[in-house]
């Protein structure tokens, strides 16, 4: 789970360098990058699949689970 948090964070530095090469950093903006755009949904889904897999974990979990899910910020 710490590997996709890592990723989702490059992602988001990612996200981040495409909007300021480009100058925009309005996703509503036409003009908004779209790579820019398709990280974000990347980003996004790392964001949905960490949540589902830290849920799981806690459901079987031994607590510690629940301090990833803190650490995280996905805690119920």
């Amino acid at each position: 789970m710490d590997d996709l948090d890592r990723t989702m964070r490059l992602v988001e530095v990612d996200i981040a360098a495409e909007e300021e090469r480009a100058g925009i950093f309005d996703p509503a903006d036409v003009a908004y990058p779209a790579m820019a755009i398709m990280l974000a949904t990347r980003r996004d889904n790392l964001k949905v699949t960490i949540a589902s897999l830290a849920k799981r974990l806690a459901t079987k979990g031994d607590g510690h689970q629940n301090n990833a899910l803190d650490r995280l910020g996905y805690a119920s």
